[in-house]
């Protein structure tokens, strides 16, 4: 085995509703590299709470995408200040919440293909979400609209 191949890093995400945790581990499986970042604490602009952002209505449950790939930069950027060899990474892993909504702007692949590595995410990436904040799976507001269309095709088994 050559020195590259017995230096390589895993590198996983987990993406949950309240935070965004990233955890490196060697060949060995040893955790080398950990870091993590909390929206309500680490990204207070967003102003969410439990990293979420609910309405008054008490069915509306949104978080808004950028504040997911700011969390990116923020937890990339504190890996790589801790020490992590990027280069040495070869594989990547992630999960994420159980689900959520997120709409692109049309022609927002042009900018995915124009990235910058000199530039942070959240700056090349804020203007290309067609809503602001996106609906997550504590979000009850379509109720109504399922209910129907589960009318309209016969029921919720036919569904």
């Amino acid at each position: 085995m050559s020195q590259n191949e017995s230096n390589k890093t895993y590198l996983g995400f987990d993406l949950s509703t309240q935070q965004l945790k990233a955890l490196a581990v060697n060949d060995s499986l040893q955790v080398i590299h950990e870091s993590c970042v909390h929206f309500d604490t680490d990204l207070p602009e967003f102003r969410t709470h439990g990293g979420v952002n609910q309405n008054t209505d008490q069915q509306t449950v949104t978080a808004p995408p950028v504040m997911w790939i700011k969390a990116f930069d923020l937890v990339l950027e504190r890996l790589k200040i801790n020490g992590i060899d990027y280069s040495s990474v070869a594989a990547i892993s992630g999960s994420g919440q159980q689900h959520g909504s997120v709409y692109w702007k049309r022609g927002a692949i042009n900018t995915l293909k124009n990235l910058k590595s000199d530039n942070f995410l959240h700056n090349q990436l804020s203007q290309c979400f067609s809503c602001r904040d996106s609906p997550i799976w504590m979000d009850s507001s379509t109720t109504q609209y399922c209910k129907q269309l589960e009318q309209w095709v016969g029921g919720p088994q036919r569904l």
